[in-house]
């Protein structure tokens, strides 16, 4: 029997409430399946079904996983030393595979010199010392300037994100004074985590219709009514057609009103997945396109200039009112008028190019920015821009973006 997640959650909690493995079981409300079809609890692995456009669990997996889980006993006695590696702040050339793949004692570093980059930019250290300072680990085992305390109460406000394979590390990681100690039986349940984690996803990239193997993020999951298929662009081209703007202009309650039907179609935006829906302007009504999840996801979450720079202005202007007006929806105005301030403006002679971000929208369309130089990160100050100006730089990027 399917059931709901907040009952899955329930009911899970109740089974392990005992277990001496620290279980997260909030992680069963909000699954990310972007890459596999499952909720992992060290190496068990629960499956999560579709039904109804709503994501749900069969009860028996949860009470097997449940009881195995409840079952698993650390020995506080049989401690073992973690080796974390040295923390990668950069992507090797052909790397991003090996990069993306799951690494438990590499993203414990990552969290560590995250948090201490954070506390140097709060704190305004000079340049160098804050490029260099979260890389250098300090005699308590964090990186210099952290200290546990407050790394683990920052912590606590990410807790969804500070799980390991639906545990939570940071309740058993000690510090011995030169190294740091995890239970040996919770060592080897993240080991068989990061096994079980890397077939789910060989077996999820895998394409449904010839076995073609794909990238290592998901790029050919797409997000249907019964919930992910896997298909390559080869397959999806043969599967699916393009779509070719004969919608433009179509206001999209009208569209849904005859039950056109998105799925017939390649995604607009990346034309190699079967599309989901149908996209449309928020502040005209008409359609843009069929786009699948992903896309869908990128372009109402992303950074607004990202996904300008990445192919997505065209698609917005897909909206025959945005077309003819020259303009683009009111999330991504502000990010042009940010790229023509940290082209334009300049901290006295200095020609790094400063950071520009809105501190105050104006009612009216306007807003106040305030800009920082990135070479000399005390210096900050406002730039003022208008309705009217905000109006004139969107006009001209969409005036150069159709050119």
């Amino acid at each position: 029997m399917l059931i709901s997640r907040e009952y899955a959650r329930t009911v899970f909690a109740d089974l392990t409430h005992a277990a001496t493995v620290p279980l997260d079981p909030d992680e069963l409300l909000h699954p990310s399946l972007v890459q596999h079809d499952y909720v992992l609890f060290g190496d068990v692995a629960v499956r999560c079904y579709k039904h109804k456009s709503s994501w749900r669990y069969a009860e028996q997996d949860i009470r097997r996983a449940g009881k195995t889980l409840a079952e698993l006993r650390l020995d506080f006695d049989d401690m073992a030393v973690v080796q974390l590696p040295p923390y990668r702040h950069a992507i090797g050339e052909g790397d991003w595979q090996e990069w993306s793949r799951t690494d438990w004692r590499q993203i414990l570093m990552s969290w560590m010199c995250g948090q201490a980059r954070l506390k140097a930019l709060r704190e305004d250290r000079p340049y160098e010392e804050r490029c260099h300072s979260y890389q250098q680990i300090g005699e308590n085992g964090l990186p210099r300037g952290l200290e546990w305390e407050e790394f683990v109460a920052a912590s606590s406000r990410y807790r969804h994100t500070r799980n390991l394979g639906g545990t939570r590390v940071l309740e058993l990681l000690t510090w011995s004074g030169k190294q740091w100690l995890l239970p040996r039986a919770y060592i080897e349940l993240l080991d068989r985590w990061v096994q079980r984690e890397e077939e789910v996803i060989d077996q999820a990239r895998t394409c449904s219709s010839c076995g073609l193997k794909g990238p290592w993020w998901g790029g050919w999951r797409s997000s249907i009514s019964k919930g992910y298929v896997t298909r390559c662009p080869p397959c999806s081209g043969a599967a699916f057609q393009p779509y070719t703007g004969h919608l433009r202009g179509v206001q999209y309650e009208t569209v849904r009103r005859v039950r056109t039907r998105p799925h017939d179609y390649l995604c607009h935006l990346c034309k190699e997945r079967q599309a989901a829906l149908w996209d449309h302007c928020h502040e005209h009504g008409h359609v843009r396109g069929p786009l699948c999840g992903g896309c869908n996801n990128r372009e109402c979450k992303s950074l607004p200039y990202r996904f300008l720079q990445s192919g997505g202005t065209q698609h917005l202007l897909e909206c025959q009112g945005c077309l003819e007006q020259r303009t683009l929806p009111p999330r991504f105005r502000p990010d042009v008028v940010q790229a023509h301030l940290e082209e334009t403006e300049r901290h006295g002679r200095c020609r790094t190019q400063p950071f520009a971000e809105l501190k105050q929208p104006y009612a009216d369309g306007g807003g106040q920015f305030r800009m920082t130089c990135r070479w000399h990160s005390s210096s900050r100050w406002t730039k003022d821009v208008t309705a009217a100006e905000t109006a004139g730089l969107v006009r001209a990027y969409v005036d150069a973006a159709l050119a």
